[in-house]
């Protein structure tokens, strides 16, 4: 709520601000979706109502402009000339891609986005599953502004489970710009019409997206990427069905190409977050025993995720731009054809390990 207000008194701060409209003659956007249908572009915009309390003209916190154009400046243009107040663009958190668009019009999206004096790019980019205008309309009671919501989402999944991609948009478009890097956003999906959850993670070669993980994966990207580790969960699996799970909350992993191959080195520290199985947690053997199986498990997890980056040549890892910088080879994509091999240290902290004195 208090950052909701100061959005509201921000445009009254800022010198020279659209000739100083008052705050009821601007439509403050929050949100855009950018979708791709029947060879148009359409965009959404969820607009911050400012009209007063009680006044039956606005029951709700937000409403929605939607306009279609046969490229992104006149689908832009379209929905402003919709409005009836100065369209206001500072304050835009969030930019939904469509999957159509991310997969085959991004690049002129993103050559609007970053040319136009509207928008100051200081929001987050992501893509919706289905449609980006039904998700940037899925408001509720519960979340009125979804722009904001999404981007908490974002924000608490990061310190939580992370597999997350918290990134905003100009460091994403820096990527695509850069030779042997790619970017990588985040993926949401509207369950039903009240629930949204963060699906994955997008990764680009170019301006295309390639392939979409899944959650689980998406926290080893993360994981790989050094990326704000804070609880990263692996599961075994024991003989009797039973499953003991591990969390690693603190991590430094480097991906070091070589003209001989790819090694992945990290040093790893974890706790058992969760265990059914029948281990005799009194003995420091028990921990060295899942310490050498737990690595297994996150080499093999490791592997399943690079071999992707290695098939779809994305270098959203940035592993060709390091094999430059090491080499000053320009073939950024020849790490792709190598083998990969791993040097891990984990360590499961044993906080609360006792042994049995004769």
């Amino acid at each position: 709520m208090k950052k909701l207000i100061l959005l509201l008194f921000i445009p009254f701060l800022i010198s020279g601000c659209y000739d100083y409209n008052g705050l009821n003659d601007l439509a403050i956007i929050s949100g855009i979706g950018i979708d791709y249908e029947d060879e148009e572009f359409k965009v959404t915009f969820e607009v911050i109502s400012t009209k007063k309390e009680g006044d039956s003209s606005a029951p709700s916190s937000t409403y929605y402009i939607t306009s279609t154009g046969e490229s992104i400046v006149y689908a832009f243009t379209s929905a402003a000339n919709q409005m009836d107040k100065v369209p206001y663009f500072e304050h835009v958190e969030i930019v939904l891609f469509s999957e159509e668009v991310a997969k085959n019009h991004l690049e002129d999206c993103i050559d609007y986005l970053i040319r136009t004096e509207r928008l100051r790019n200081e929001f987050y980019a992501a893509i919706a599953k289905d449609s980006a205008g039904d998700l940037i309309e899925a408001s509720s009671k519960a979340h009125p502004i979804i722009s904001n919501y999404l981007v908490q989402l974002l924000e608490f999944n990061n310190e939580t489970y992370n597999s997350a991609y918290y990134v905003q948009f100009t460091k994403s478009v820096n990527r695509m710009l850069s030779r042997g890097e790619d970017a990588m956003l985040p993926v949401f999906k509207l369950k039903d019409e009240e629930t949204i959850e963060l699906s994955g993670l997008g990764i680009f070669r170019d301006f295309k997206l390639v392939y979409t993980f899944d959650s689980n994966q998406a926290s080893i990207v993360n994981l790989l990427n050094n990326f704000n580790v804070e609880s990263i969960h692996f599961q075994k699996t024991c003989e009797d069905g039973k499953t003991i799970a591990i969390a690693i909350y603190q991590s430094d992993v480097s991906i070091e190409p070589s003209k001989e191959g790819i090694l992945v080195k990290g040093v790893m520290s974890a706790r058992i977050s969760e265990s059914t199985c029948s281990y005799d947690f009194k003995q420091a053997d028990t921990y060295e025993e899942l310490e050498k199986e737990f690595v297994k498990i996150v080499e093999q997890e490791m592997d399943e995720v690079l071999r992707v980056f290695q098939k779809v040549q994305s270098n959203a890892l940035g592993i060709g731009r390091s094999y430059y910088s090491r080499y000053r080879v320009k073939d950024f994509y020849s790490w792709t054809n190598q083998d990969i091999t791993y040097d891990l240290n984990l360590k499961i902290n044993k906080k609360g390990l006792t042994f049995e004195v004769e």
